[in-house]
Protein backbone atom coordinates (compact mmCIF):
# COMPACT_ATOMS: atom_id res chain seq x y z
CA UNK A 1 0.00 0.00 0.00
CA UNK A 2 1.40 3.31 -1.09
CA UNK A 3 0.88 6.50 0.96
CA UNK A 4 -0.67 9.51 -0.76
CA UNK A 5 1.73 12.33 -1.69
CA UNK A 6 0.35 14.65 0.99
CA UNK A 7 1.03 12.03 3.71
CA UNK A 8 4.59 11.48 2.47
CA UNK A 9 5.14 15.24 2.50
CA UNK A 10 3.84 15.50 6.08
CA UNK A 11 6.02 12.59 7.23
CA UNK A 12 9.02 14.31 5.60
CA UNK A 13 8.31 17.52 7.51
CA UNK A 14 7.97 15.64 10.82
CA UNK A 15 11.17 13.62 10.26
CA UNK A 16 13.06 16.79 9.23
CA UNK A 17 11.84 18.63 12.33
CA UNK A 18 12.90 15.80 14.62
CA UNK A 19 16.36 15.75 12.99
CA UNK A 20 16.74 19.52 13.48
CA UNK A 21 15.80 19.19 17.16
CA UNK A 22 18.30 16.37 17.66
CA UNK A 23 21.05 18.40 15.95
CA UNK A 24 20.26 21.46 18.10
CA UNK A 25 20.41 19.40 21.31
CA UNK A 26 23.74 17.84 20.30
CA UNK A 27 25.22 21.28 19.54
CA UNK A 28 24.09 22.71 22.89
CA UNK A 29 25.38 19.72 24.87
CA UNK A 30 28.75 19.72 23.10
CA UNK A 31 29.36 23.43 23.58
CA UNK A 32 32.81 23.92 25.06
CA UNK A 33 32.89 25.21 28.61
CA UNK A 34 35.51 27.89 29.22
CA UNK A 35 38.64 26.72 31.02
CA UNK A 36 41.16 28.70 33.02
CA UNK A 37 44.43 29.55 31.29
CA UNK A 38 47.68 28.26 32.76
CA UNK A 39 49.97 31.19 31.88
CA UNK A 40 50.90 34.18 34.04
CA UNK A 41 50.94 36.83 31.31
CA UNK A 42 48.65 39.86 31.82
CA UNK A 43 46.12 38.57 29.25
CA UNK A 44 45.98 35.21 31.06
CA UNK A 45 45.48 36.84 34.46
CA UNK A 46 42.67 39.08 33.14
CA UNK A 47 40.99 36.16 31.37
CA UNK A 48 41.13 34.04 34.53
CA UNK A 49 39.82 36.89 36.72
CA UNK A 50 36.86 37.53 34.41
CA UNK A 51 36.07 33.83 34.15
CA UNK A 52 36.21 33.45 37.94
CA UNK A 53 33.82 36.39 38.46
CA UNK A 54 31.49 35.11 35.74
CA UNK A 55 31.40 31.63 37.27
CA UNK A 56 30.96 32.94 40.81
CA UNK A 57 34.38 31.67 41.95
CA UNK A 58 35.07 34.75 44.08
CA UNK A 59 37.83 33.05 46.05
CA UNK A 60 39.83 32.67 42.85
CA UNK A 61 38.88 36.14 41.56
CA UNK A 62 40.01 37.70 44.85
CA UNK A 63 43.46 36.15 44.42
CA UNK A 64 44.01 38.23 41.26
CA UNK A 65 43.43 41.60 43.00
CA UNK A 66 46.44 43.64 44.04
CA UNK A 67 46.63 44.23 47.79
CA UNK A 68 48.05 47.67 46.92
CA UNK A 69 44.57 48.85 45.85
CA UNK A 70 43.60 51.82 48.07
CA UNK A 71 40.21 50.21 48.76
CA UNK A 72 41.38 46.59 48.73
CA UNK A 73 38.55 44.41 50.08
CA UNK A 74 39.41 42.84 53.44
CA UNK A 75 38.25 39.38 52.39
CA UNK A 76 36.40 37.39 49.73
CA UNK A 77 32.98 38.04 51.28
CA UNK A 78 33.57 41.78 51.25
CA UNK A 79 34.70 41.62 47.61
CA UNK A 80 31.60 39.65 46.65
CA UNK A 81 29.28 42.11 48.41
CA UNK A 82 30.92 45.05 46.59
CA UNK A 83 30.47 43.62 43.11
CA UNK A 84 27.17 44.10 41.27
CA UNK A 85 24.86 41.06 41.39
CA UNK A 86 25.81 38.53 38.71
CA UNK A 87 22.23 37.69 37.79
CA UNK A 88 22.21 37.50 34.01
CA UNK A 89 18.89 35.71 33.56
CA UNK A 90 17.92 37.55 30.38
CA UNK A 91 21.37 37.99 28.89
CA UNK A 92 24.48 36.10 27.89
CA UNK A 93 27.79 37.87 28.52
CA UNK A 94 31.10 36.85 27.00
CA UNK A 95 34.56 38.40 27.28
CA UNK A 96 37.32 38.32 24.67
CA UNK A 97 40.85 39.60 25.31
CA UNK A 98 41.74 41.67 22.25
CA UNK A 99 45.11 43.20 23.10
CA UNK A 100 47.76 43.43 25.80
CA UNK A 101 50.56 45.95 26.36
CA UNK A 102 53.40 45.63 28.85
CA UNK A 103 55.53 48.58 29.99
CA UNK A 104 57.97 47.41 32.66
CA UNK A 105 55.98 46.33 35.71
CA UNK A 106 52.74 47.80 34.37
CA UNK A 107 50.37 46.34 31.80
CA UNK A 108 47.02 47.10 30.22
CA UNK A 109 44.71 44.57 28.65
CA UNK A 110 41.81 45.55 26.39
CA UNK A 111 38.78 43.27 26.57
CA UNK A 112 35.65 43.14 24.44
CA UNK A 113 32.43 42.43 26.31
CA UNK A 114 29.59 41.10 24.18
CA UNK A 115 26.14 40.95 25.72
CA UNK A 116 23.21 39.21 24.06
CA UNK A 117 19.91 40.31 25.57
CA UNK A 118 17.14 37.75 25.11
CA UNK A 119 13.61 39.02 24.68
CA UNK A 120 11.15 36.27 23.94
CA UNK A 121 11.36 33.18 21.82
CA UNK A 122 12.78 34.77 18.68
CA UNK A 123 14.01 38.17 19.86
CA UNK A 124 17.45 39.28 20.98
CA UNK A 125 19.74 42.31 20.86
CA UNK A 126 23.50 42.43 21.03
CA UNK A 127 25.68 45.10 22.64
CA UNK A 128 29.46 45.24 22.50
CA UNK A 129 31.95 47.51 24.18
CA UNK A 130 35.65 47.50 24.97
CA UNK A 131 37.06 48.09 28.44
CA UNK A 132 40.59 48.24 29.84
CA UNK A 133 42.10 46.37 32.77
CA UNK A 134 45.28 47.65 34.42
CA UNK A 135 47.80 45.33 36.06
CA UNK A 136 50.95 45.71 38.13
CA UNK A 137 53.67 43.08 38.49
CA UNK A 138 54.76 42.46 42.08
CA UNK A 139 57.26 39.73 42.90
CA UNK A 140 56.86 38.36 39.38
CA UNK A 141 53.06 38.05 39.63
CA UNK A 142 50.61 40.20 37.65
CA UNK A 143 47.74 41.58 39.74
CA UNK A 144 44.76 43.77 38.84
CA UNK A 145 44.90 47.42 39.89
CA UNK A 146 42.17 48.96 37.72
CA UNK A 147 39.24 48.00 35.53
CA UNK A 148 36.73 50.11 33.61
CA UNK A 149 34.05 47.39 33.53
CA UNK A 150 31.23 47.92 36.03
CA UNK A 151 30.15 44.25 36.01
CA UNK A 152 33.47 42.90 37.24
CA UNK A 153 34.93 45.68 39.36
CA UNK A 154 33.94 48.02 42.14
CA UNK A 155 34.89 51.67 41.63
CA UNK A 156 35.60 52.08 45.34
CA UNK A 157 38.54 49.66 45.25
CA UNK A 158 40.52 52.44 43.59
CA UNK A 159 39.45 55.04 46.21
CA UNK A 160 41.25 55.75 49.46
CA UNK A 161 39.11 54.28 52.23
CA UNK A 162 37.43 51.85 49.84
CA UNK A 163 33.74 51.05 50.07
CA UNK A 164 33.42 51.44 53.83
Amino acid sequence: MRLPASDRFLIGIVVGSVLLIIIAVVIVLNRATPAYRTGNEPADVVFNYLLAVQQGDYERAYSFLSPTLPGYPRNVQEMRSQLPPANFSNEDVSFTVISSRIDGDWATVDVRETTVYRSGLFGSNTATYVFTVGLQRRDGIWQLVSNTNWRTWSWCWEQEGGCR
